[in-house]
């Protein structure tokens, strides 16, 4: 099965209302899991959901409650699955529907499926070996995964043999990342001329280093976790805010910013690939934003360079196209406006949750 969004054949009406599917996710706006969980509801599906951090302390960060936390685990996960498999056990869902699931047990997929509920996996990261002893053990029980790259389907034979996996692609929540009504306190706080929200990597801080040392007049602005990883003597940060901006605020920030980069993620240490593809490439176009991105076969599937994004390959290009699209407000403003168009037509949640139902509905009616 091609995870293609625009490849929807099945037609839903009267289906999707009498389905029953229970999403694990997280619960924070613009998250991929509630994204989902939300379009399902739009479909009418009679969804619910389980919050993994309900019950397992993942958002503790001082450094004794980590360490708490940590000691805890164990018996956090085993009552975490415990709780899931009664919820199963009381809402009876046709579906299963996993996004991520780092601490889902093998033990607690077999017996839900025993039930005769279908178990899928949306998987997002480039690695499966960097989030706990769970995960490697459980995604060979699920009945298929959805990867977001597309070297996940061999990843995954490779490494677990698994081969019922396909490619999906990311998506943009059309509830959140939208172009966003300005005032004059958004573009004091977030006003900028080129912007890049996300994560810390030591690949990520090289290239804005060279970027702002090549152009020290930028008006550059970086949001993101884990940025305070950045050496005292790094130039970058003075333009570092050293915090997350997430749900309306992050679409926020897009707004604000003349350019949004684009940049991609090398994995860490044991992935077998970096990143090709991400959220952001669908967030960013979404809210309105013009996308400066890293050059992939990947991304260059979906988009076409000059026409509903720009594209870069090294910190020479990135400085070039960052001086030729500040220069040219009409170039910005009309590749931004194909970007929102193409995810738009054919790159938001509800397009993936219709693909996800579609693989569902195909396989129960072959059996």
């Amino acid at each position: 099965m091609q995870g293609r969004a625009d490849l929807l054949t099945t037609d839903l009406s009267g289906k999707s209302a009498d389905l029953r599917v229970l999403v694990l996710r997280e619960d924070w706006i613009g998250c991929t899991g509630l994204s989902a969980f939300n379009a399902l509801l739009r479909l009418h599906v009679k969804a619910s959901s389980i919050i993994e951090g309900d019950y397992i302390p993942l958002a503790w960060k001082s450094m004794p409650l980590k360490v708490l936390g940590r000691l805890l685990r164990p018996i956090t996960v085993r009552e975490f699955n415990r709780i899931l498999m009664n919820q199963v056990k009381v809402s009876k869902p046709d579906l299963f529907l996993v996004f991520k699931g780092p601490f889902v047990t093998a033990d607690a997929l077999r017996a839900i499926k025993e039930s005769g509920t279908v178990c899928y996996c949306y998987y997002p990261d480039v690695s499966t070996t960097s989030h706990g002893p769970y995960l490697p053990v459980a995604l060979r029980e699920y009945d298929w995964i959805f990867t977001t790259k597309s070297f996940g389907a061999r990843d995954l034979q490779q490494l677990y043999g698994i081969e019922r996996v396909s490619y999906l692609p990311h998506a943009f929540d059309p509830m959140v990342h939208n172009p966003q009504a300005l005032s004059s306190k958004d573009i004091a706080e977030y006003g900028c001329e080129v912007s890049f929200i996300g994560g810390w990597s030591r690949k990520k801080q090289r290239i804005l280093e060279d970027l702002v040392m090549r152009r020290p007049g930028l008006r550059l602005r970086v949001w993101g976790n884990r940025w305070e990883n950045l050496p005292q003597a790094s130039p970058l940060r003075p333009f570092v805010a050293f915090r997350a901006i997430t749900g309306f605020a992050y679409a926020t920030a897009i707004s604000c910013s003349k350019v949004n980069l684009g940049l991609l993620d090398e994995g860490p240490p044991g992935a077998l690939s970096g990143d090709k593809i991400t959220s952001r490439s669908f967030h960013i176009p979404g809210c309105g934003g013009l996308l400066l991105h890293e050059r992939t076969d990947d991304f260059l599937q979906i988009f076409t360079e000059g026409v509903n994004c720009v594209c870069f390959d090294g910190t020479d290009e990135l400085a070039s196209q960052v001086d030729t699209l500040l220069n040219d407000q009409s170039t910005r403003l009309r590749i931004a406006a194909a970007g929102y168009k193409l995810v738009r037509d054919g790159h938001s949640w509800d397009h993936r949750v219709r693909t996800i139902l579609e693989h569902y509905f195909n396989a129960r009616a072959e059996g």
